[in-house]
């Protein structure tokens, strides 16, 4: 399986609605074998009905654009790191649902991660869109402070100016000295949104607010940091499967 920084997410706004406290989702990526996407849906429906659909359960997402289009990401959460120390009763039985059923139809190799959502670092998380695409930024080691307040300085100025958009930011967990963030950007009204003139905002609008509300200084450290300081930065397209997503 190819392997990028984009095996993120994922995720629509719907699933933040109610965390009670918890914020982390665990994100496993897989990638059907060549000819088996057909076969893995249909074996995960069969999967989904045994064990998905009571309270442990799944959203799953297509990725529809980038070098790993036509994976699927499958996101569990919200829970809290005390959830993770629980073993569910059925367990076993389900491990083994999970190799009769649609394992043999995945490639060998998948990713599981954890990620935190930050409701600061957020904007309006809670509109609904089945369509997304998402921003996946590795900063420098010891930059995500920095980085993080700048972001907080974005959702600030876009609550100033009632902006139209709509995001949800997560943080990669245990991620080392490859420290990640994550912009989920909800389209909520399709493709369209990235049209230059859909929303009706001149070319340089966020440039203007937000020197007029922080300063040229500011904006120019910004620039920095968004370039001298990022290791990677990727985006694609993903697509909220709710024929394969818990009921």
């Amino acid at each position: 399986m190819r392997k990028t920084f984009f095996i993120w997410l994922f995720i629509a706004a719907a699933i933040f609605a109610n965390g009670q406290g918890s914020t982390l989702y665990k994100v496993n990526v897989v990638t059907p074998k060549a000819g088996m996407s057909s076969a893995f849906e249909d074996s995960w429906k069969l999967h989904m009905a045994k064990f998905h659909n009571g309270s442990d359960k799944r959203n799953v997402y297509a990725v529809v654009s980038g070098p790993d289009a036509g994976s699927f990401v499958i996101v569990q959460g919200p829970i809290s790191y005390a959830d993770m120390d629980k073993t569910l009763p059925d367990a076993k039985e389900h491990s083994l649902d999970m190799e009769k059923t649609f394992s043999p139809e995945l490639e060998p190799m998948n990713n599981n991660l954890l990620v935190r959502w930050v409701d600061t670092l957020s904007y309006k998380g809670d509109v609904k869109a089945d369509l997304s695409i998402l921003t996946m930024t590795v900063v420098k080691d010891g930059k995500m402070p920095e980085y993080m307040a700048e972001a907080r300085k974005v959702v600030l100025l876009y609550t100033k100016l009632n902006s139209p958009f709509s995001f949800n930011t997560m943080i990669k967990q245990q991620a080392g000295s490859s420290p990640t963030i994550i912009l989920i950007r909800n389209l909520k009204d399709g493709y369209k949104e990235l049209d230059s003139d859909y929303f009706h905002l001149s070319a340089d609008w966020f440039k203007d607010a937000y020197v007029k509300e922080y300063g040229q200084q500011v904006w120019d450290n910004r620039l920095k940091l968004m370039t001298d300081d990022v290791v990677v930065r990727t985006q694609h397209f993903e697509k909220l499967r709710a024929d394969l997503s818990s009921k």
